[in-house]
């Protein structure tokens, strides 16, 4: 779960150990691991850094050594979250010159709703303090994404209008996230089919490609 190219994530007022070794990569990777099933369990308020260690089979001394505190462990856990988020919809940029805004608006909205059930922390995490929220380049990596799959769609907007419609995008899909996880079974599906209508509509009003069938032309 942990990668290794990614920012560590930490509070600026706290200090942490930094592995430097594959050993305490592979530590880290089972530390988060096991805050990831604790949270997904046990919600944010209610998991301690003991039932984190406990979970992880490690000593509490060895979690305190590269996380101070459970805030720490959390924004780490979250900045992970956001970069798998990206990930996500990566491909997207070769594919999104060959769809309509239907297509698109539809694509998005699916992989989101992927991404949510395939991530059992993210309704706790989403709870979690605003302080323990990713690192602000992960949330830029994020808009840039979304800005260049506009742009791939529609190559005639300019980039700073894509980085705009790339954040309300963003935030459209973040704010799906929270209410699908808030949802009974029955309902998630019809809401996730209202965002798609909320997406084609502010794609259609915005990008405004000319369209024929399923294909953008």
């Amino acid at each position: 779960m942990y990668h290794r190219n990614m920012s560590l994530a930490s509070h600026s007022s706290s200090r942490r150990k930094i592995p430097r070794q594959q050993r305490g990569e592979r530590r880290v990777e089972e530390l988060l691991d096991a805050a990831e099933a604790v949270i997904a369990d046990m919600g944010y308020e209610a998991a301690t850094m003991s039932s984190i260690a406990q979970r992880a089979g490690a000593a509490i001394g060895s979690l305190y050594q590269f996380f101070p505190n459970k805030a720490c462990i959390t924004q780490m856990l979250r900045a992970e979250y956001a970069r798998r988020f990206d990930q996500t919809y990566a491909p997207l940029e070769s594919q999104a010159n060959s769809l309509n805004p239907e297509a698109l608006a539809g694509h998005l909205i699916d992989l989101t709703v992927h991404f949510v059930e395939t991530h059992p922390a993210l309704p706790a995490l989403l709870d979690a303090p605003g302080t323990t929220r990713a690192p602000a380049a992960m949330r830029r990596v994020l808009r840039e994404r979304f800005a260049s799959i506009l742009r791939a769609q529609n190559p005639r907007i300019s980039r700073h209008k894509a980085l705009l419609l790339g954040t309300v995008t963003l935030q459209i899909l973040k704010t799906l996230n929270q209410l699908y996880t808030e949802l009974p079974g029955a309902e998630r599906q019809r809401v996730a089919e209202e965002f798609k209508m909320v997406l084609l509509s502010y794609f259609c009003a915005r990008l405004k490609p000319r369209v024929k069938g399923g294909v953008r032309k």
